[in-house]
């Protein structure tokens, strides 16, 4: 039975990456880690949105954040490389509070 499990939910991704949509199973883990994995500037200045293709988006806390935010960028990426491996995101775009209607 966890065989048929795992199966159906490899099956479910790959439908998922195929139409371009992330895996949900990510982005659950990146927002409940969030202030833990993004660390410093992110945490508390920010907050996960969704994955659009291999890019994160975040909304910032505050208009303000938005450009203090952006020379933060590598560093999360490669954060999110370490925990989630290579490829699953490979940037982030950083939004200003309310602007975030692309989901």
């Amino acid at each position: 039975m966890s065989g048929e499990l795992e199966e159906f939910g490899q099956s479910l991704n790959d439908v998922f990456r195929r139409l371009g949509l992330p895996d949900p199973v990510i982005m659950s883990k990146i927002t409940a880690e969030w202030d833990t994995l993004a660390g410093k500037p992110w945490a508390g200045r920010s907050r996960p949105l969704f994955v659009k293709g291999t890019t994160l988006v975040v909304e910032a806390s505050a208009p303000s954040m938005v450009a203090f935010l952006r020379y933060g960028e590598s560093t999360l990426v490669k954060a999110l490389e370490k925990r989630f491996g290579r490829g699953v995101v490979d940037s982030v775009e950083v939004l200003a509070p309310g602007k975030n209607r692309g989901e």
